[in-house]
């Protein structure tokens, strides 16, 4: 059940957006009144079902569409298999092929559905390369409220004033319902969508920031998480709504308050018991719903005029049947009256509908107030808080109702019925009190349970989860509490790591990233005074995929290093566990901001540990991760070494290593055995190209058949196939983005996609690539992300006239980092530039620079680059003799590798 404050009802679902008479994409105009498809003006002859198909399709643009979305709508009320939704979509793919092959249309979310992925003209700009991922994290469903209309619409009023709105309030009075609403009645001001943080799964004020970034779409390893936020809400136009700040007003004030001194119209809404209390800050305190204040008899008619009775009778209709009559309007109002119009209790009281009768409800309330003992027992219950509704509740409970709620206080967020499962024994219930009990906390509104992906989920909401944490701190099994969850999570990490070898990617994700909160909980407690450190070990390890997928590298590395020291005092000798963790810390330290000059001990610490505890599979782990660091930090011909004595050493198949092969390969490139690269890639893409998803994505960092492309279409640029590399890269590309992982999408476009579209002249597609990488590196901050995006987004702008600056900044950024692969080649695009501009001693300075380069050796790729450079600063200096000796090497240095581009580009 969906939990609602101020009213208890939601939107049946989302509705379709209405039909616009005519869409443009590429070459074509789809005209859904008449059912006419046009290319170029001539008519397109699809049959009728991919028709509705491509309309709807076409409408949701840029979003992805269920399957069973489509088949509804193609087979209206008819059952029709899976198999005919395939071969309809693969003709309309055919079809937009045989007049437009050059563009992908149409992209497959595996285990989602399909996306219509082409720019429609007349749209945002914000195209086929949208990810899905940097979509901000919306708010729950928009609830119906009573009596707040008023309140709405000054509150909104206020947004368009500097600063930020908070609406302050007691618990349970209905400020994140009324917040929701108004996002929903703002939502043509804000194209940005809305972001909603919930602060009330986390406990810890250092954790604000990092649920922030989240909820936003920036990444867990920002540096700045904070100016990351500011960024996307400055770009996107977003509405940003923080909930339930009190426990954590501090931190929460500071970072809200930053936001809104550099954005002053961002438009924020924070939610607190109490208002933050900042500079920027507009409060808005919010009262409990209007009820009758006149004790004098009313009709039914006269008191369903006001909100609270309005909520209360809605909440008690969906108990069961319920009327409001004459007869039980007094013993109704009385109750509003005594909660002081606050929602939560209203909800609470009429949870019970079914079981009291008003009147005997009312005298309930009265009694259970006089046991609270909060006071002098006539003081008016205005006088109490919601703690005391809660408390009331919670007194009415048996004791075994009274012990699970105190029990699952211990989850962060939503939890399943073997969740709970595993705490019973903690309150001494069995299996039969436990899940009776469970089922009436959910009748009567102290636990709601809605139903996802065909399984029910249970969550408490914050205002009772907190009252319940304060019930467990005294209860006798406070401490077996926290390690049975420990253990149930422990346990279900361990499920968890086991699909992910065998589930595909994306689903494993969705299914799996909400525990999160729950997992930092458990390793808290476990690495407490109080904890288990061999219990916080189990946890840390079984967590790493988790933290591998959702690319949180510096979260991880903060648990790893923990484990690590906690390990060797528990087990010093080498465990699996111990690959696993040295391994991961290696990959850590590797996609940070920038290397730590400990990165190289890292892999050869984690190689050490596999090979000690004989595992092949993690050893080629570790040499992967290993040949990576090397390759990008200019030393390719050391990783090819590294690489090729393991295959000797473990007697290793490439064929039966195929990521292990691509990088082979694409390290082959960059120390200039291009034939041979060229053989492995079209062999691997001969093998792997119709694959559709993987099992555990990030072991190996990268969705193997976006990193064949990637290595690929650059190969195939480099021996003079620039348009077979430049679809092969946008096919990278889009794949990576329908998978919506960053770190193939990423690499996808700062190693082959964005090089290749600028070389080629394509200066369009290059700076839309550009943003985009922009954009992925505010969610996962790795240099050799947001200095490629820069170096080009000045690369860019030089071809149009200016930029140097940018090009210069986006190198040392490269630099710094640690990421020297490329940057000799970059260089000498930046000299060239110079060189454009007449800046002479600026581009020979350049040149100085990429020859200085330590590991210049053994990046052979880039050599004709280099002589080319020098060839062209001595034409310009007079020296025509030097100038048509470094040109003839050039073409001789590009001939020997087979490089066709450079050779043509050296020749003229």
């Amino acid at each position: 059940m969906q939990e609602t404050r101020d009213g208890g009802g939601k939107d049946a679902g989302s509705r379709p957006a209405p039909l616009r008479s005519e869409y443009r994409f590429g070459s074509f105009r789809l005209l859904p009144e008449r059912q006419l498809l046009l290319h170029q003006g001539e008519p397109v002859h699809l049959g009728g079902r991919a028709f509705d198909l491509l309309t709807l399709l076409v409408s949701r643009a840029g979003d992805v569409v269920s399957k069973a979305e489509l088949v509804a709508h193609a087979w209206p009320d008819c059952f029709v298999h899976m198999d005919n939704l395939k071969v309809n979509i693969a003709t309309l793919r055919r079809q937009l092929a045989e007049h437009d092959g050059d563009t992908a249309y149409i992209a497959t979310i595996a285990g989602r559905g399909y996306k219509f992925v082409a720019r429609l003209d007349g749209a945002d700009g914000w195209d086929a390369l949208r990810n899905d991922r940097q979509q901000p994290a919306g708010p729950p469903d928009v609830p119906q409220l009573y009596g707040r209309d008023e309140v709405a619409g000054m509150i909104a009023q206020k947004l368009d004033r500097p600063g930020y709105v908070t609406i302050a309030g007691p618990g349970g009075v209905g400020k994140t319902s009324l917040a929701i609403a108004i996002a929903e009645r703002m939502r043509g001001q804000f194209p940005g969508g809305t972001a909603f943080v919930d602060l009330s799964t986390i406990d810890d004020p250092r954790f604000v920031v990092p649920a922030l970034a989240t909820a936003v779409g920036v990444s867990l390893g920002l540096e700045d998480p904070v100016a990351g936020v500011i960024e996307v809400l400055r770009q996107n136009r977003t509405l940003l709504i923080v909930d339930n700040c009190e426990h954590v007003s501090a931190m929460a004030a500071a970072a809200v308050d930053r936001i809104a001194s550099t954005i002053p119209l961002a438009g924020i809404i924070a939610t607190s018991r109490a208002p933050l209390r900042t500079r920027h800050e507009h409060v808005h305190f919010l009262a409990g719903l209007a009820y009758p204040e006149d004790q004098r008899q009313l009709r039914a008619a006269e008191a369903h005029g006001f909100p609270a009775v309005q909520l209360f009778v809605a909440r008690a209709k969906s108990t069961g049947a319920f009327q409001l009559t004459d007869d039980n309007v007094d013993s109704i109002v009385s109750i509003c009256a005594r909660v002081e119009g606050l929602a939560l209790a209203i909800e609470l009281a009429a949870g019970n509908a079914a079981i009291f009768t008003p009147s005997a409800l009312d005298t309930a309330l009265q009694q259970g107030l006089h046991m609270l003992g909060r006071g002098p027992r006539h003081a008016p219950l205005r006088h109490q808080t919601l703690e005391a509704a809660l408390d009331w509740s919670y007194r009415l409970l048996p004791e075994s109702e009274a012990v699970l709620l105190r029990l699952l206080s211990v989850f962060a967020g939503r939890f399943t019925a073997d969740d709970a499962d595993a705490l019973f024994s903690a309150g001494c219930l069995d299996a039969l009190a436990g899940r009776d009990a469970l089922a009436q906390l959910v009748a009567k509104s102290m636990v709601s349970a809605e139903s996802e992906d065909g399984s029910i989920q249970y969550r408490l909401a914050e205002s009772t989860r907190s009252y319940a944490r304060q019930r467990l701190a005294a209860a006798p099994e406070r401490d077996r509490a926290k390690r049975h969850f420990a253990s149930r999570m422990r346990e279900w990490l361990r499920q968890a790591e086991q699909a992910w070898s065998t589930d595909s990617s994306q689903p494993w994700l969705r299914k799996h990233r909400g525990r999160i909160d729950d997992v930092r909980a458990a390793i808290g407690w476990a690495f407490g005074t109080e904890g288990d450190p061999q219990m916080g070990v189990d946890l840390t390890v079984s967590a790493l995929p988790l933290w591998q997928e959702l690319s949180a590298f510096k979260e991880m590395l903060t648990a790893v290093e923990l484990a690590l020291g906690a390990g060797q005092d528990l087990a010093p000798e080498t465990t699996l566990a111990t690959v696993k963790l040295t391994i991961a810390r290696a990959w850590a330290l590797t996609l940070a901001l920038r290397l730590r000059p400990e990165t190289g001990a890292a892999w050869s610490d984690s190689l050490l540990h596999a090979s000690v505890a004989g595992s092949i599979e993690f050893q080629l782990r570790a040499v992967w991760g290993q040949a990576v660091h090397l390759a990008y930090t200019g030393r390719p011909r050391e990783a090819l070494r590294g690489l090729e004595r393991f295959g000797a050493t473990s007697g290793l198949e490439w064929s039966a290593a195929p990521d292990a092969e691509r990088l082979l390969a694409h390290i082959e490139v960059y120390a200039g055995r291009l034939s041979s690269a060229s053989r492995r890639l079209e062999l691997l893409s001969e093998a792997w190209q119709g694959l559709e998803d993987r099992p555990g994505l990030s072991r190996f960092q990268m969705d193997l058949c976006v990193a064949i492309g990637m290595s690929r279409s650059f190969l195939l640029w480099l021996m003079g196939e620039p348009d077979r590399a430049s679809q092969m890269a946008m096919a990278a590309v889009s794949r990576a983005n329908g998978l919506g992982h960053l770190i193939s999408q990423g690499n996808a476009i700062s190693l082959a996609a964005l090089p290749i579209a600028y070389l080629t002249g394509n200066l369009e597609t290059a700076s839309r690539l550009q943003r985009q990488l922009a954009d992925i590196s505010t969610q996962e901050n790795i240099s050799v992300w947001s200095g490629t995006s820069q170096f080009f987004a000045g690369a860019i702008e030089a071809a149009r006239g200016e930029g140097l600056a940018r090009m210069q900044d986006g190198i040392e950024e490269l630099t710094r980092g640690g990421w020297l692969t490329r940057v000799a080649f970059y260089r000498c695009i930046l000299a060239e530039a110079f060189l454009q501009a007449g800046d002479m001693d600026q581009a020979e300075h350049c040149l100085a620079q990429a020859l200085s380069n330590r590991c210049l050796r053994q990046e052979r790729w880039c050599h004709p680059e280099i002589l080319r450079l020098a060839a062209l600063l001595s034409a310009s200096r007079g020296r025509h003799a030097d100038a048509e000796r470094f040109s003839a090497k050039a073409v001789r240095s590009a001939r020997s590798m087979q490089a066709g581009s450079l050779e043509l580009r050296a020749r003229r």
